[in-house]
Parts: structure tokens; sequence; C-alpha cells
């Protein structure tokens, strides 16, 4: 004996709730002799009469009417299965987990997610922010889907892809004689008061390396951890920093200009995922949406 399957089923509820096979037609936009066809299969798999035929008129037997409180619970489950795969499919359900690294965690990443994701509410969002060496580990503990970090990965398991570059600008303070200029060089910065980033910090190596390429000594006044702590010092007018955040991420603070630098000075930043393993297209959307805005930003740098 052939088993029922889910056609068959959905012709049977189709007439069940119809209550002729014109109806039930009708209702699957098929033609009434498919619908006769699976009937009839439906029948022969069951293995009794659902139905007493009788010139124009189909009649629901018992066994038929207590076959359809079943029948109709999975259609009713089938249907909730289609509306979830129509919502993935759609990336309007599902969760995404990511990790980054603090210059574009605090406000570029949160910002794109907002917009790409307003309004879908059954998706539900992870955001972390690591250090760059932390970010590694994090990803490893399967805590996040993908990273952003400012170092590849090293570990096995893990599968490191340069994304963008995030370009050096000099973050000034409004009213600055160096606002007037369209770019600003290293050696422009000799006799300025410096913020940089903490030792620990990606940045500070990168910072150094062109201060000592230009022949000017790198004497921080101030060191801090997060870009925005080094954009709040150059609000006050307590010094000039340099920094890869982009600028337009968060909100514009008046008292700050950025200006392009003349060096050529970046730092890659590296897509982190398991080995092995497929994003999900909603974690690939957002992906795509925070690496065009890195682009832009770096555009803009330019």
């Amino acid at each position: 004996m052939a088993r029922a399957n889910i056609r068959q089923i959905e012709a049977f509820n189709a007439v069940m709730k119809a209550g002729s096979v014109t109806g039930g037609a009708a209702l699957l936009f098929v033609s009434q002799p498919a619908v006769t066809r699976l009937l009839q299969a439906f029948e022969d798999a069951c293995g009794f009469p659902l139905f007493d035929r009788r010139p124009g008129r189909l009649t629901p037997t018992p066994e038929a009417r207590q076959l359809f409180t079943e029948t109709e619970t999975l259609e009713t489950g089938l249907l909730r299965v289609r509306r979830a795969a129509d919502a993935i499919r759609n990336r309007e359900r599902g969760e995404i987990s990511v990790v980054a690294f603090a210059a574009i965690a605090m406000q570029l990443i949160p910002r794109v997610v907002a917009e790409a994701l307003h309004g879908r509410d059954e998706v539900r969002v992870t955001l972390l922010v690591r250090t760059s060496r932390m970010i590694e580990d994090m990803m490893i503990a399967g805590h996040a889907d993908f990273g952003l970090s400012l170092l590849p990965a090293a570990r096995p398991g893990l599968t490191s892809t340069p994304v963008t570059e995030l370009r050096f600008m000099a973050a000034i303070p409004a009213g600055h004689p160096l606002t007037s200029r369209e770019r600003i060089s290293i050696t422009d910065l000799a006799a300025e008061r410096i913020i940089s980033l903490g030792r620990d910090d990606q940045s500070y190596s990168v910072t150094a390396d062109a201060f000592e390429r230009a022949g000017v000594p790198l004497r921080p006044v101030a060191e801090v951890q997060m870009a925005e702590a080094a954009t709040a010092l150059v609000s006050t007018g307590y010094g000039i920093a340099l920094i890869a955040a982009p600028p337009q991420a968060g909100p514009v603070d008046p008292n700050v200009v950025f200006r392009p630098l003349a060096e050529h000075i970046t730092m890659t930043v590296w897509l982190i995922t398991p080995a092995g393993t497929t994003l999900s297209r909603l974690a690939q959307e957002v992906l795509a949406l925070i690496v065009a805005r890195l682009d832009a930003a770096g555009a803009a740098a330019r």
C-alpha cells in the first residue's frame, strides 16, 4: 500500500472545507480531475472509503470526518513551516551575532544593523565589542556568527579574509589653524599635542611607524583606550588625534573637524569566520552592509 503524501492530504482538506471537488479544486488552483485523482490515491493509502459518492453529491464518511481533525492540524503545521521558510528566505526571521573591535562596534555597526533590520521584529541581534586579540577567542568559543578584527586569526578552525581597509584621518579641534588645510601631513603635527590610542591598541604601532617614517617624534600627551575617547578629548581642544574610526559613524560633533592625511596610513579589517561554514543569508546581508559603510568611510578619507 502506497503512503499518503502531502499533496493528497491538501486535496482531502480542501474538499472537506469546500464541500465539493469543484470547490476543493478552486481552493488549490488545480483542475477538478486532478483533485479527484488525489482523493482516490489518498483513499487507497488510507485503506477505507472517505466519501459516499452519489450523482452530484459527495458526502464525507464518519471516518473521513475523524481523519480530518488530524489532517487539518497537519495542514496548520505545514502552513507555519511555509511561513517560517518565507520569513527566513526574506531575512525577516532569524538570529545574528557579531563581534568586532570598538572603533566600528560602538557606532557604525549598531547603526547599520538598526537601519537594516528595522521592522524585522522576528530577528534577534547580538552585538559584542572586544579587542582584536579577543575576537579570535570569541569565535573559537562560538559566541558570534562572524567577527571583524584588525588581526587575522592564527588558530586552526578559523578562516580570515580581508574585507576592507580603514584609513587614518586627523581629528582636529574646531578653530585650530590646521583645519584650513584640505590635507594634513605628519610633519604638520611635529609641534602639536598628540592624543593616541593605548599602546596595546593595534593603531598605536601603525601611528608610531608613520611618525618614525616622517622623522617626527611621537610623544602623546594622552593615551586612551577607544577612538571615541580620543575624539572627546579633541572636542575639548586638548590636542589632535589620528584615528581610523569612520568619522561619520556617530553623532556629528561641531567641535571636531576631520581631515584626510597626506600619507597613506591604513589598517586592514579582517573577516573571521569558522572554517568550513557558510554564513546565513541574514548574516551575509548585514556583513555586506557593514563593509559597504566601511568602504564609504574609506573613500571619504582619501
